[in-house]
């Protein structure tokens, strides 16, 4: 950390995993700056996946870095579940299906409480099989304001200011100069210059949110449907308002972020197989809609690019169309610590993501400060 600095990180993007990475850092004592084109309050824009997540914690991790990463998640939804029920719900989950061998036991059996084989009167008409655990939902919407007021009150600024490439990012106007950025730019990182991951595709999603107060269970079909792309879940979000979302969709390489009729009628339908209390009368018409909802998941082939990449910026050689003047000095080194990709598992990954990406960057300050010491 540089005395003659005002800060000394900048974070790109302030969707979950920005926000979580901006606290951690800020716990590890650095000086944070968020910088984003969308903002923890534009809860209507399509820019950004986090206003618009299911936001239930649901792992469906396959190696032992996320695993790890979800963990750490758990463990903190379960402390603020304990503080703030309205903003993380401790709720049942049933995961249920009809083909044997579709889904078996999972990683987190000696994680999430109460985790089990479902039998007889705990599975709902119709199906076969069925796991059940206690786990943690969320109101998406509001656990990022949440989020947000924690990294304010942390006297960390949130900025709006579109950057078009990552050397910007180095000396912005009003920040001045770092050594560091966290790029948590989520699709942004297709196109971000510098960046410009072509692995990097969204992943649409369309989900209904209803009132029914009454539903306070997480359910998931878990057999495959007609349309392959096409789920079937049932969030209770926490909070006073009753709220479920109904889901969903899984469409890798659609932009389109305009709701689907068809699509939201089917995913009303099949909720109504798995959970007929959604509707007052069993039809469709008889489920209380609140609105229709698209997200773009930010994906990655591969899956989360988390990593510190060393750099050198401003030495005219790259040929990237970086803006005049915005790299703040010729030939400096710097680093990024890349942190998108995260597709679906966002919230349940935020915390463990940002407690990864500060120890990253803690670990480049601290050999940056050794260095020049020598």
């Amino acid at each position: 950390m540089s005395p003659n600095k005002s800060y000394d990180a900048v974070v790109l993007g302030a969707g979950v995993l920005g926000l979580s990475s901006a606290l951690e850092l800020a716990e590890k004592g650095l000086r944070v700056v968020v910088v984003a084109r969308d903002l923890p309050e534009d809860l209507t824009s399509t820019g950004f996946a986090s206003p618009w997540a299911g936001a239930n914690w649901s792992s469906f991790a396959t190696s032992e870095a996320e695993r790890r990463r979800d963990t750490i998640t758990f463990r903190h939804f379960e402390r603020l579940s304990k503080t703030m029920p309205d903003l993380v719900r401790p709720a049942d989950s049933a995961y249920m299906w009809n083909e044997e061998g579709v889904y078996g036991e999972q990683w987190y059996q000696d994680l999430t409480p109460n985790y089990r084989f479902l039998k007889g009167d705990e599975l709902p008409r119709g199906f076969k099989h069925g796991i059940g655990f206690h786990t943690f939902t969320l109101d998406a919407p509001r656990y990022l304001g949440y989020l947000a007021s924690q990294v304010r009150s942390r006297g960390i600024p949130v900025i709006r200011y579109r950057v078009s490439s990552l050397d910007e990012a180095y000396s912005l106007p009003g920040i001045g100069a770092v050594d560091l950025v966290i790029n948590a730019t989520g699709l942004g990182a297709r196109t971000l210059l510098g960046v410009e991951d072509s692995l990097v595709h969204p992943v649409r999603g369309q989900t209904v949110l209803v009132k029914a107060p009454h539903v306070r269970k997480n359910i998931n079909h878990k057999d495959a449907h007609e349309r392959p792309e096409e789920k079937c879940y049932i969030i209770p979000r926490p909070g006073p308002e009753g709220h479920v979302i109904l889901g969903g969709v899984q469409q890798a390489g659609r932009w389109d972020t305009q709701p689907e009729p068809d699509t939201a009628r089917r995913i009303i339908e099949r909720a109504l197989k798995a959970c007929p209390e959604l509707s007052t009368d069993g039809t469709v018409e008889g489920v209380e809609i609140v609105s229709h909802n698209v997200g773009l998941r930010p994906s990655r082939e591969g899956g989360i690019r988390l990593e510190l990449e060393e750099r050198v910026i401003g030495n005219g050689t790259d040929g990237r169309l970086v803006p005049h003047g915005a790299t703040g000095g010729r030939g400096r080194q710097v680093a990024v610590v890349h942190a998108y990709g995260i597709g679906p598992a966002g919230y349940q990954s935020s915390k463990g993501v940002g407690e990864e990406v500060a120890d990253l960057a803690v670990g480049y300050v601290r050999r940056r400060a050794a260095k020049a010491k020598l």
